[in-house]
């Protein structure tokens, strides 16, 4: 009998497990079968671990968390020692509740101290960074998985500072994992008294410290009169984002529909805000409304997005443009005492390192995952002074307050923005066209992402890689090859072209995705997208998408 076998029978002959979940296991393919029940550990990937709910050692389930969460225990036991407090927060999604409550009992069992959330009520990720910091913590977890399908769930794991824990934590936290035949033998007793509840009072608290992401706060002491639609995809900042910003005097007005907690996301069948499509229902209402802007924030209210309606027509800001534009309007407009800097991955835009030299700043690169960028922000310290961390598939960090995205303060800095250029009666799109392409170089971004819908989904992404890493002609397009090379510390692989453009390929850590990531400089906005256009037809021929 092979291991999986001998695992599926065990969880079928268990007391511990529901008719309804024998049922589900029985219904299972046999290659379903083989992969959810596999003889082997869940890993740490790009955002702690994720994966669809449902029975299986390799599937979110009560028993996965109660092996996250011991494994998790035992390193900050063995780190920190006994009755340390760890804070644990969660999303809307189904049954995170009830793992974030597993999770509390789990690590009170260890003897640490948990901290939850009024009621266990949930909470916005960067909101838990703040708490952790707040609270002096020695660490979080966050029961969620982001903007992933509704049939996903995940663990994130936090360090002391309130950023996410780097490989090296990740790995010893891996090493305390139950082996799968064994994982539903574990047992622990839960110390209830060790479990407290923070009030609401931390919520205001982070409100107030927020406001510092503002520049021109006299200007925003007037109300606005002009409409700002918001969704949050009946995710963790429904509540609470839209009475943050309109406690900054912004009118806004948000997506009844998709502003209460639904743990299937009824009404948003999309909730990545870095998908346009995600922006369907806002658009319609701000078309009614005749609003030229709308906000999204995905579940977890780590990353935001702005639409903008430009010349007629709405258009997404990306990642990379609106880290572009966080760069370029803080330093010009905000006073730094201490050298200034910005903190981006290897796959986001190079156009800032223009900008910032031209400010005497500096530019720190880091992995794919804002988990990098935290703990670059907690290496640098005080010694320097923080313009912006920002991602290019969207989510920033426009503050040291707290060590993760935060949806919430780059709304806030994002609609500042917004009011300065409509005053002047231009937008985003204009800002960019108008005043930064013309002075640093003109310059086109994208991020191209192939899903792969196949159960064993590493092994096709990898022979894809491999394919790329063995391209032998010099040329690509219009592009000259001037190097391939792999970059270890971004986890990706960097074909580097003529005038400081370049194409980079990574595969998502969480999901079945392949990635092409383009930063083109030329000599304008229309022969570069020709340019992307006839690279696009070409790597959509190589990788088979």
């Amino acid at each position: 009998m092979s291991n999986s076998k001998f695992i599926i029978q065990k969880w079928l002959d268990s007391q511990k497990l529901t008719l309804k979940e024998k049922k589900d296991i029985k219904n299972l393919s046999l290659q379903e079968q083989n992969i959810f029940f596999a003889d082997e550990t869940m890993k740490f990937g790009t955002a702690g671990v994720r994966g669809k709910m449902g029975p299986g050692t390799t599937r979110m389930n009560r028993f996965a968390y109660a092996n996250l969460t011991q494994a998790y225990a035992k390193y900050i036991v063995r780190q920190y020692g006994k009755n340390k407090s760890i804070v644990v927060g969660h999303d809307n999604r189904m049954n995170s509740d009830v793992y974030a409550l597993l999770a509390a009992k789990v690590l009170s069992s260890f003897g640490i101290k948990v901290l939850l959330f009024n009621k266990n009520s949930l909470m916005p990720t960067p909101i838990v960074s703040y708490a952790i910091r707040q609270t002096n913590s020695v660490g979080g977890l966050i029961i969620t998985a982001s903007h992933n399908p509704k049939e996903y769930n995940g663990f994130k794991a936090y360090h002391d500072d309130g950023g996410q824990i780097l490989p090296d934590i990740a790995k010893m936290v891996e090493q305390h994992f139950i082996k799968p035949t064994e994982l539903l033998d574990f047992e622990y007793t839960p110390k209830p008294k060790l479990i407290s509840f923070l009030s609401n009072g931390i919520v205001e608290h982070y409100f107030k410290d927020a406001q510092c992401v503002l520049i021109n706060r006299k200007e925003l002491k007037e109300k606005k009169k002009y409409p700002i639609v918001l969704t949050a995809h009946h995710g963790t900042a429904s509540k609470l984002l839209p009475k943050f910003l309109n406690n900054l005097n912004f009118k806004i007005k948000p997506v009844r529909a998709q502003m209460f907690y639904s743990p299937t996301f009824v009404n948003s069948p999309i909730s990545n805000p870095e998908d346009i499509k995600s922006f369907d229902l806002s658009i319609k209402q701000a078309d009614q409304l005749h609003s030229d802007i709308c906000i999204g924030v995905d579940p977890d209210a780590d990353r935001m997005a702005v639409c903008i309606k430009h010349n007629e027509k709405w258009r997404l800001i990306t990642g990379n443009e609106m880290g572009t534009i966080y760069t370029y309007y803080c330093l010009k407009y905000r006073k730094f005492t201490k050298t200034p800097y910005v903190v981006s991955s290897y796959v986001s835009t190079y156009l800032i390192d223009r900008i910032v030299k031209e400010y005497k700043g500096k530019v720190y690169r880091t992995g794919t995952g804002f988990k990098w960028m935290g703990a670059k922000i907690t290496e640098i310290g005080n010694k320097q002074s923080l313009v912006v961390a920002f991602e290019e598939a969207i989510g920033a960090l426009n503050t040291t307050i707290d060590r993760d995205k935060d949806s919430f303060t780059a709304s806030a800095l994002a609609l500042e923005i917004y009011n300065f250029y409509k005053v002047k009666q231009m937008d985003l799109v204009d800002m960019l066209e108008k005043e930064i392409y013309p002075k640093y170089g003109q310059w086109f971004g994208k991020t191209d992402s192939f899903t792969y819908d196949v159960l064993e989904w590493k092994p096709v992404l990898q022979s894809k890689m491999k394919l790329l890493k063995e391209y032998h002609s010099k040329k690509i397009g219009s592009f000259a090859i001037k190097q391939i090379v792999w970059n270890k510390l971004g986890d990706c692989l960097e074909w580097h072209l003529h005038d400081d453009s370049w194409i980079k390929f990574r595969l998502s850590g969480t999901e079945p995705k392949f990635k092409i990531y383009y930063n083109l400089f030329g000599s304008s906005q229309s022969v570069l997208i020709k340019q992307y256009n006839e690279l696009d037809k070409t790597f959509r021929k190589m990788i088979g998408a």
